[in-house]
């Protein structure tokens, strides 16, 4: 699931995301139906000092599907290189249902239509503070792809001192959102009628080694929807059409391993735009100044809308 870097980058639109992704804006691709546009961005860079393999923290890498310019991506996979860590401070988890081999993992995520979708590959501490070598990721679809320069990154890891690591999440919004905190088996689902309201599928996970006491987080949206009502503990506030809210939480104790969330309910305007609505961001602050990792405190996630 918008932070500092990278991550706030669909804020945007797509001209700012193929700059990042390493295509000629001037040179935009024209709409091709029979090509993907597939761009592979790193969040993550830190692990924390501590992290246990039970609650190993997923290093956020960002795809993009740029289906403004392009096509679905099919059968798209991710094929995730352990082979440059050093693995006597970095140990990592095989997701389930991902395939592993000799170098690391490979997972299937089938055809990827949506503009964007965060992927994480497991990793826990095991030993001393420091450079801890390099994770190697590569995304790819059997749908032709023109840009193959941005298909994969490399991404130093460095262990740091033991502390909080709060990583946001959010899914896509649509009717039938099962509110569980994750999207597992969640496939086909409907758009969100105008004028009705849904509530929201999301969390923040500590996955430090250290508590965490207090939390400050923010959500913006795109122009068109609205809270439903005011969720519990926040500032709602409007400015050229967008609106956001200011959310603290200061007596929320979160544990390594532990999530938080609580109602957040969108109302979809009578005008606004139909099908998938790009910009909403989710983000947390840290007030205290003792986050590990601020590359991933953010995400983006996306509206999807029906008459």
């Amino acid at each position: 699931m918008n932070f500092r870097n990278t991550f706030r980058l669909p804020h945007f639109g797509a001209a700012a995301l193929l700059a990042a992704a390493g295509l000629a804006v001037t040179g935009a691709p024209a709409h091709a139906e029979d090509q993907a546009y597939v761009a592979l961005m790193q969040g993550s860079t830190q692990l924390a000092q501590g992290v246990t393999q039970a609650h190993a923290k997923p290093f956020q890498f960002h795809l993009v599907n740029f289906v403004d310019y392009g096509a679905v991506a099919r059968n798209v996979t991710v094929t995730v290189d352990v082979s440059k860590l050093d693995r006597t401070r970095v140990g990592y988890v095989v997701p389930t249902g991902c395939a592993a081999n000799a170098a690391g993992y490979t997972c299937r995520l089938g055809d990827m239509a949506d503009y964007s979708r965060d992927f994480g590959v497991p990793l826990y501490s095991l030993g001393e503070q420091g450079a801890a070598g390099t994770l190697s990721v590569k995304v790819a679809s059997t749908t032709p792809d023109p840009y193959l320069d941005d298909n994969s990154v490399d991404v130093p890891v460095n262990v740091a001192p033991a502390g909080s690591d709060l990583v946001p999440w959010v899914q896509d919004v649509y009717a039938d959102v099962a509110v569980d905190g994750d999207d597992v088996g969640e496939t086909n689902l409907t758009p969100v009628k105008v004028n009705h309201s849904v509530l929201m599928d999301w969390a923040i996970r500590n996955y430090g080694s250290r508590p965490v006491q207090g939390l400050t987080y923010e959500f913006s949206l795109p122009p068109g929807v609205t809270f439903a009502k005011q969720p519990s503990g926040c500032r709602i506030a409007q400015s050229d059409g967008y609106t956001s809210a200011t959310c603290e939480q200061p007596n929320v104790k979160l544990q390594p391993g532990q999530s938080f969330t609580t109602d957040v309910n969108l109302k979809i305007g009578p005008n606004v735009n139909i099908g998938q609505l790009h910009g909403p961001l989710f983000f947390v602050w840290d007030p205290t100044g003792n986050e590990v990792d601020q590359g991933d405190a953010d995400t983006d996630f996306e509206v999807f809308t029906r008459p």
